[in-house]
């Protein structure tokens, strides 16, 4: 099913190439296209929006403070475009799933939805989970799918990221939903096993195979199957010290 998608840009062209761009993907269905911030978060607070892809500098708020003014549940999942680099802190902090820098081009796009597709589609599966009473087990991490618990084994969990309201396991080639916070995760998991790179994202210690250095004092972690997870700078020290890159 597409995702019922508002994008909003104050600049007609730049709204106009994001839309068309969106469209060409075949896997949204454009619900709005907004110039005007207000008019973009009333057609989103009427419910049944599935993906928002809005611009960050516009008159009046910009595109973090209103995403971070919304009040209906479930949020739709973000994605923010824009030319400006200096707020990727400012927009992972709303839990955007993604950060396209202006100009973008269709792949770029591309890749963003398809990352939209398969957290819609996990997301999915968790609201659909049955109620279980399975206790939780040493060296495990409980999580759910369509009916059913599993009993993940930590050191199958290659990674987690966060996905707005939930967090997103990728686990021995599966996916998970979870309805928690990464901070709730990061406090579950052992530290001995886990490591937070960035405000997004906990990563498997032992599934780490190449830690490439990047300008500004940043990383990036190759996973196990190939997964590339960005370091943020802030927490490059811990990456060195526990496993020496």
């Amino acid at each position: 099913m597409p995702l019922k998608t508002v994008v909003c840009d104050d600049e007609l062209p730049a709204l106009e190439l994001m839309t068309e761009l969106l469209q060409e993907t075949g896997e949204v269905t454009i619900a709005a296209s907004c110039q005007s911030v207000d008019e973009a978060l009333a057609v989103i607070e009427a419910g049944g929006i599935d993906l928002a892809v809005f611009d960050i500098e516009m008159p009046g708020k910009n595109g973090v403070e209103a995403f971070g003014d919304l009040t209906v549940e479930p949020k739709p999942l973000l994605i923010f475009a824009t030319a400006h680099p200096d707020y990727a802190l400012e927009a992972f902090a709303v839990d955007a799933i993604d950060y396209l820098l202006k100009p973008v081009d269709h792949n770029r796009v591309r890749k963003a939805v398809e990352k939209a597709m398969r957290l819609r589609t996990a997301i999915v599966s968790a609201e659909k989970e049955a109620t279980s009473d399975v206790a939780t087990q040493p060296g495990t991490l409980t999580v759910r799918d369509v009916g059913h618990t599993y009993l993940v084994p930590h050191d199958q969990v290659i990674w987690i990221e966060a996905a707005g309201d939930y967090s997103l396991v990728h686990a021995s080639g599966r996916q998970y939903a979870m309805r928690t916070t990464l901070r709730s995760l990061e406090q579950e998991l052992p530290s001995d096993r886990f490591l937070r790179v960035h405000r997004s994202a906990i990563i498997g210690v032992q599934h780490v195979q190449e830690v490439r250095p990047l300008p500004k004092g940043e990383a990036l972690v190759i996973l196990t199957g190939g997964p590339e997870v960005k370091v943020s700078r802030s927490h490059r020290d811990a990456v060195r010290k526990k496993i020496g890159a």
